[in-house]
């Protein structure tokens, strides 16, 4: 399969749309080397072989990447967030919502709990495998 990551475009204009805040200024403001890094993650290998092989795992290491590193002034958890949704699109992966959590409050106890390093990309990675279709 030929994976079709997220790059820095992509990911400050998520950042715009949730910060109203221009791009342009975005990149002058966060740190977006540590962006760049998350970005990049995902798509690690060696020998050409890929460290993350499967669509949630690739989708969890960007998240938590993204919401771990802290790039952005304000609104990391948010666009990490988006970021994953959009990398899960992209490659055809459809996210199903609990239908249990029509408020998204298991949604938000994860994403916080990456934030708050209580919740790990394996962990992440086996939440977000139960939302593929």
């Amino acid at each position: 399969m030929a994976w079709r990551y997220l790059d820095l475009a992509d990911f400050l204009l998520i950042a715009e749309a949730v910060l109203d805040i221009p791009a342009e200024d975005l990149a002058r403001a966060g740190r977006i080397e540590l962006a760049e890094s998350a970005l990049h993650a995902s798509a690690a290998e060696f020998g050409g072989v890929e460290f993350y092989p499967d669509l949630a795992r690739k989708t969890a290491v960007l998240a938590s990447r993204l919401i771990g590193n802290h790039p952005l002034p304000d609104g990391n958890k948010r666009v990490g967030y988006l970021c994953a949704l959009e990398f899960v699109a992209r490659n055809g992966g459809t996210w199903t919502h609990p239908r249990d959590d029509a408020e998204g409050d298991e949604t938000v106890a994860i994403i916080e709990g990456v934030a708050a390093g209580s919740v790990g990309e394996d962990e992440l990675a086996a939440w977000i495998a139960e939302r593929l279709e």
